[in-house]
């Protein structure tokens, strides 16, 4: 499966060890699902992973932004090019999520954004939630 994980999907998942997005990051770091990512969403995981709010939610797990930042770069797929979504979606700084699911051919973007969410579809994208997207890995871990 190729996935998009919005930047929510990513600060729940460090800082609430035992909620679906947690669950679906170590789904991912054990190789169930392959990270889409393009330099604009990892810039902005670098951005909000480091603010000063989620350092003092994770101090006593030091380097875990760091460690996590390479793994992107390590573990995920970077998608590169461009594509035109302007007018897909109310709030233009989703877009970047778009562009990387249409160049990427994602199977799915996870996220909490009502605005994407709201989408259901994009190209041949589906859009989750978290909990909907955690609850699709578990079957596929029963089967």
């Amino acid at each position: 499966m190729r996935i998009i994980l919005d930047t929510s999907v990513i600060v729940s998942g460090m800082i609430s060890p035992h909620a679906s997005p947690a669950q679906i990051v170590a789904a991912w770091r054990a190789g169930r699902f392959t990270l889409l990512y393009n330099q604009e969403i990892y810039a902005e995981y670098a951005d909000v992973l480091q603010r000063a709010w989620i350092d003092e939610r994770l101090r006593n797990v030091p380097n875990r932004v760091p460690e996590f930042l390479e793994a992107v770069r390590i573990l995920g797929e970077e998608v590169v090019g461009f594509v035109s979504v302007q007018g897909e979606i109310r709030d233009p700084f989703d877009e970047m999520f778009l562009r990387c699911a249409q160049l990427g051919q994602a199977d799915y973007l996870v996220s909490a954004d009502k605005d994407l969410l709201s989408l259901q579809v994009f190209k041949s994208t589906k859009i989750l939630s978290p909990g909907d997207f955690a609850a699709i890995l578990l079957t596929d871990s029963n089967r």
